[in-house]
């Protein structure tokens, strides 16, 4: 039918039909594909799927480089309609290291660069000039103890990180390697390195004329101690017994007997390592004390037993129903969960204050552990490893190696160099994102500061 004076005569009608259901057939894909990530490769004739990357890290005037090319100097990022390829990601902001990696982009897949905060470029500065032999930082970040040669003995000296000022608080008529360790409050002990220890002292930061000497007043040998966070009480043990401290009262309680191979104290609980004389079976017994019940065993007439010659290990920690033994003999060590046991070298670790997670090494070797995850290793090298710790909260790890200390960022594998020194011995204060060291630098040898 035809409507006179009409321009859209029935064959008009017709084609504009057809044109705009074929127009219809051909964007509607086009936009699904579009939204789902799909682009046409115009160079090689072919379509294909893209990805994104997103980026959000400390500090925020960060500059973006991919591939060289700058994209954007401010966080966050978000690229979307990448293509799947590798890229160099470089990461830049004034008076801080360059953050750099090989990236890959997948497949309808986004590649998450967060967590990170770049560490600054400065110079070290003097704190404390002594020619000192060790030093540790307070979980508190308000003080420093360290120890001096002097007379023939050694000085223990407590530095007022906000005072700025050095308080002397015993000095010990021998030479001798000292391990000095902090509670989570202010109290500190100083101790021969390796026990029985003749040498126990309690020091009392806020009061420095306050001080405690448990090995003076031991009935008998101190073979073993531990500072309990949860608590704050200081645990120890002899042949015959184990005993809590609580060092603001100073009072001594009696815990239990002590007949075991080894013991942890982890939240008021006992932890045990003992042998079972009907099975001949080496046990890990939770909570000796209380609801007692058998954690996991260590037979070693089981063939391929992961655990050789039990009564050779001890009890490192434990934290979250995992268990850390150490082969008093050799460089291994076995981290112990309710129903697996984890073989790896080790002979120093420490668990860091950020997601309760651990860190194992050797001179050789770093691994770490996550409940609930088998222990990883993150580094293997050549090089002589003597210190590792946390700098921040997300778990970037300080390297102090046999000449330099480097940064390694451990969930991207990326590294860089933070010091092209010698360094002694290093703690960082991971709230103000202060590394303290010693070393000796321009003839100057003491305590040196570095804000990264």
């Amino acid at each position: 039918m035809e409507y006179p004076g009409t321009k859209f005569i029935h064959p008009i009608r017709s084609s504009m039909l057809i044109f705009f259901i074929a127009a219809f057939l051909i964007i509607s894909p086009m936009i699904i594909l579009y939204t789902a990530g799909y682009r046409y490769d115009w160079q090689n004739g072919f379509l294909k799927q893209t990805g994104a990357i997103s980026i959000d890290i400390q500090p925020k005037n960060t500059v973006i480089y991919l591939n060289g090319i700058m994209l954007k100097d401010k966080m966050p990022v978000r690229l979307n309609n990448i293509a799947p390829a590798k890229y160099f990601l470089k990461m830049s902001a004034p008076g801080y290291f360059d953050w750099t990696k090989y990236i890959e982009v997948q497949n309808k897949q986004t590649t998450y660069i967060k967590e990170i905060s770049l560490l600054k470029k400065t110079d070290p500065q003097i704190l404390i000039k002594e020619d000192m032999d060790n030093f540790a930082l307070s979980k508190n970040n308000g003080f420093i103890l360290y120890t001096v040669k002097n007379n023939g003995g050694e000085d223990i000296r407590l530095w007022n990180i906000k005072g700025q000022k050095s308080t002397l608080i015993r000095h010990l008529g021998q030479q001798a390697p000292l391990n000095l360790e902090w509670s989570s409050d202010y109290y500190a002990t100083v101790s021969n390195l390796n026990p029985p220890y003749s040498n126990l002292i309690i020091i009392n930061s806020q009061n420095p004329s306050e001080i405690t000497d448990l090995a003076a007043g031991a009935t008998s040998t101190i073979t073993k101690f531990e500072w309990d966070d949860s608590s704050g009480q200081l645990y120890y043990g002899t042949k015959n017994g184990i005993y809590a401290f609580s060092p603001v009262g100073g009072q001594t309680a009696f815990i239990a007997k002590n007949p075991y191979l080894d013991w942890y104290m982890e939240n008021s609980q006992l932890w045990t390592l003992q042998l079972d004389t009907t099975t001949k079976a080496y046990e890990i017994i939770k909570d000796a004390l209380g609801f007692k019940s058998v954690f996991n065993s260590l037979d070693p007439a089981v063939p391929d037993a992961p655990v050789k010659n039990p009564k050779d290990w001890r009890i490192l920690a434990v934290r979250q129903d995992s268990v850390l033994l150490k082969d008093t003999t050799q460089s291994e060590m076995a981290m112990i969960t309710a129903d697996k046991i984890y073989n790896f070298s080790g002979d120093k670790f420490l668990i860091s204050k950020y997601n309760d997670w651990w860190l194992m090494w050797t001179q050789w070797e770093l691994w770490s552990y996550s409940q609930g995850q088998d222990p990883y290793l993150l580094n293997r090298s050549g090089e002589h490893l003597n210190d590792v710790f946390p700098l921040d909260q997300y778990n970037t790890l300080g390297l102090i190696w046999e000449s330099k200390a480097t940064a390694l960022y451990p969930y991207y594998l990326v590294t860089h160099d933070l010091l092209d020194q010698k360094i002694d011995a290093a703690a960082a204060d991971t709230d103000n994102k202060i590394l303290y060291f010693t070393a000796k630098i321009n003839d100057e040898y003491g305590i040196w500061s570095l804000n990264y």
